[in-house]
């Protein structure tokens, strides 16, 4: 026979919880979903309607979310997004996945939000480096006309780089090409919508012969006006960092700029009212896809492809007019001669 204590050890284990369904309600949403970053978060909501049902607290989303993206605590970016549907769930699922708008098309003459709201990230090896939120006011002018751009750093500012010259500066670009992310959400308070059209990870880095800075290159492609063959078929969205050695210091590296503006493909600005409606566009309509390592950069070089092509098309468009005018000069003139020979020598 068994034991007393072997029985009361076995009988004891039935009251045990098997699975971590059993656990308290509590003690799943204090201790254990409190540790699961987004994408963990949203497969644990799918798991069943307990599970749904912790998973939608939004104290939940909105940790998650100040842990990804800093600059989300700050007030403005707060009442902006407490008017989400689900708020910083809503807000999670518009900007974490990436934006994929290349079959979109856009009509540049849509009317803009009044207002446009950047919250701006960069990290080195997962550590914040840098954060700023900014309000744009889309209503003016100047903005509807001008080159659209958005800068997020006082030209006398610098964010200092734990990148010193102890190392080589060829190395520089690899190091800042593996380590350095950013983050650029877009958020439009007016219709509750809200996209990060950086690519995170860089998809060009090059130094500048002259001054030695290192520019890195965020870009998401996105669809224009659609039309074959137009400047404005495709466009880039490209946040830009620029970093240099420190001025007081030439030891030390630091973020000098961080701009973010949309270019067509001849590399021109687009204006704001152009720009503007894109953005909205992708903000209501870009797909949300999963990320995979190196697609972004795949598909900016895809994007330089089709650059490159249409250049060469145009420049076969104009070769071959140039050509027609050299064969109509050279008509024109032959005629010219020929009637002057025939009016004074017959």
């Amino acid at each position: 026979m068994p034991s007393s204590s072997s029985t009361s050890s076995s009988s004891s284990s039935h009251h045990l919880p098997s699975t971590i369904a059993a656990l308290h309600s509590d003690i799943l949403q204090t201790h254990i979903l409190t540790r699961l970053d987004g994408p963990a978060l949203a497969s644990a909501a799918s798991a069943s309607s307990r599970f749904r049902h912790l998973s939608a607290e939004d104290q939940l989303w909105r940790q998650i979310c100040s842990a990804t993206w800093p600059s989300t605590t700050h007030p403005l970016i707060q009442q902006a997004i407490s008017a989400f549907p689900s708020e910083h769930r809503s807000f999670f699922s518009d900007v974490f996945p990436l934006l994929d708008c290349r079959s979109l098309r856009c009509d540049l003459d849509r009317s803009p939000s009044s207002e446009l709201i950047s919250a701006v990230d960069i990290h080195y090896k997962d550590k914040p480096l840098f954060s700023k939120v900014h309000s744009t006011d889309t209503n003016t002018n100047w903005f509807l006309y001008s080159p659209f751009r958005v800068d997020v750093i006082d030209p006398k500012d610098s964010i200092p780089l734990p990148i010193r010259r102890r190392e080589k500066r060829e190395d520089w670009v690899a190091n800042l090409e593996q380590n350095l992310t950013a983050s650029w959400i877009v958020i439009d308070p007016i219709k509750n919508r809200a996209a990060n059209v950086s690519s995170r990870q860089a998809v060009n880095v090059r130094r500048h012969w002259l001054s030695g800075e290192i520019q890195v290159q965020y870009t998401t492609m996105m669809g224009g006006d659609g039309r074959a063959g137009s400047r404005t078929e495709m466009v880039q969205c490209s946040v830009v960092v620029i970093c240099g050695e420190k001025e007081e210091d030439g030891m030390e590296m630091s973020v000098r700029e961080v701009s973010m503006q949309i270019l067509d493909m001849e590399g021109k600005h687009l204006n704001g009212k152009e720009s503007s409606g894109i953005l909205g566009e992708a903000m209501e309509r870009g797909k949300r896809i999963k990320e995979q390592k190196g697609e972004a950069k795949l598909r900016f070089g895809e994007y330089e492809e089709l650059k490159r092509k249409r250049k060469g098309r145009k420049d076969r468009i104009e070769n071959a007019l140039d050509m027609l005018c050299v064969l109509t000069g050279i008509a024109i003139f032959l005629s010219f001669c020929t009637f002057i020979f025939f009016f004074f020598f017959t």
